[in-house]
């Protein structure tokens, strides 16, 4: 339900639209007091912890001596944007009210993850692919279907009011390839762990036959109809980025599963999903895509303008950052060529954070990212059931969001970042049980 709201509310970009998402989120932390008992992964909740005290530092109004010490440009800054002298106390992000509400949005997908692996621990993670399945299903169909007839309506009646076209409940085209990126492998992975959790079931059915039709019971046609849908979707959203991102979660995914023997009903698995998706992009013109990417070239030209725009950004706040979620802010100062749109992003999430969060926030976020790197490691190691497959998947999707991030920072939209937390649950979570699939 967190999940659903977070997506179809305008994937959480207005502040309304995070009320409900809020409440379901306060209820969860509620039922599961993520603080108490033990914690399964001290260290990596200890750097998340570090992360969020990093952030809500930036926020804590220093005398002036402390400030042109650590920030000596914070000042000029602030002076800059108000247009008049900045005397006294000032925190080190040059837009507080930006980084609070990252902070809200970072800390709450925080605590998703938290609470997450422990409803995992008793068995919950085919509830959540079945889940984010059902969600993406009918995300892919409205995205299409509004794609084609709203005419740059969002849900055939709002007008976003700038930018191209939005996609879905998506502002942003790449933004919905990044849930698309995240929710397609974990979804597969459901479908080929489904295929082998009976595996001798599988040995006495003797005809190829009687394999596809022991395959495709219900549930197993309605994964594969919802990861063709959201392919398709990607496909047709022309995020560039996005499909960058799929086919290297494809490619991890392969190279995750050749580690464990594969079934014969996988590999039916993966052929009819093949040919769906062959059967389903007739919805695609196939030269608009080759002329998507052929344009390529330009779109890399503007990004690295952008990345030039931000590297004073990064050299001048390198050891305390300009502020989480303040990069919009803080260019309005540095971004001196013309544009026709406003700079709200550095199309480079690794980028971004150094230029919001410098060393103070960098450190911990790359501490935290190889933890979970490890973790994720040795989850992998030690699954011997049904569910590698579904833990392979999840992982294979963060590996292409995080390639698809060299180009985009879809996991600021607060849908993906919810999303995101849910799937990094999946790959490290401990399960006390043991279940088919």
């Amino acid at each position: 339900m967190l999940l659903a709201c977070t997506t179809f509310l305008f994937a959480g970009v207005y502040r309304s639209s995070l009320i409900v998402p809020g409440l379901i989120l306060l209820l969860l932390v509620a039922v599961y007091r993520p603080w108490r008992g033990p914690s399964a992964s001290p260290r990596l909740h200890a750097w998340l912890l570090a992360i969020a005290a990093a952030m809500l530092f930036q926020l804590v109004p220093l005398p002036a001596a402390i400030v042109d010490r650590l920030s000596p440009i914070d000042r000029v800054v602030w002076q800059s944007l108000s247009l008049a002298p900045v005397l006294g106390a000032l925190p080190l992000s040059v837009d507080p009210s930006a980084t609070l509400r990252a902070i809200a949005l970072g800390g709450g997908a925080m605590i998703v993850f938290v609470i997450s692996r422990r409803v995992f621990e008793d068995g919950g993670v085919r509830v959540a692919a079945r889940g984010i399945a059902t969600v993406g299903l009918v995300l892919a169909a409205i995205s299409l279907a509004q794609d084609a007839t709203a005419r740059g309506l969002m849900y055939w009646r709002w007008d976003p009011g700038e930018g191209p076209p939005p996609f879905g409940p998506f502002l942003n085209r790449n933004h919905f390839a990044t849930w698309v990126v995240m929710a397609a492998p974990v979804c597969l992975g459901y479908l080929l762990a489904r295929a082998s959790a009976h595996p001798r079931r599988q040995i006495r059915d003797r005809t190829w036959h009687q394999r596809v039709l022991r395959l495709f019971d219900a549930r197993s046609i309605w994964l594969s109809a919802s990861i063709c849908l959201m392919l398709v979707a990607l496909v047709a959203s022309m995020s560039r980025a996005g499909l960058v991102g799929l086919l290297s979660a494809l490619v991890a995914g392969a190279f995750l599963r050749s580690r464990r023997a594969g079934s014969a009903a996988g590999t039916w698995a993966i052929s009819a999903i093949g040919a769906a998706l062959v059967a389903a992009s007739v919805r695609v013109n196939l030269a608009d895509v080759l002329h998507r990417f052929e344009a390529a070239g330009t779109a890399a030209a503007y990004r690295m303008g952008i990345w030039r725009a931000t590297m004073p950004v990064v050299g001048d706040f390198w050891l305390t950052g300009a502020g989480a979620g303040t990069f919009e802010t803080v260019m309005l100062v540095y971004r001196r060529a013309p544009s026709l749109f406003r700079t709200n992003a550095a199309h480079n999430h690794y980028l971004q954070v150094a230029a919001e969060g410098g060393l103070l926030i960098g450190i911990p976020v790359a501490v935290a990212l190889v933890l979970f790197a490890r973790e994720s490691i040795e989850a992998l190691a030690r699954d011997d059931s049904a569910m590698y497959s579904i833990r392979a998947g999840a992982l294979s999707g963060l590996i292409g969001v995080a390639v698809q991030s060299i180009w985009e920072t879809g996991l600021t939209t607060p849908a993906n970042g919810v999303l995101a937390a849910i799937v990094a649950a999946i790959v490290v979570h401990r399960s006390t049980v043991r279940t088919g699939a």
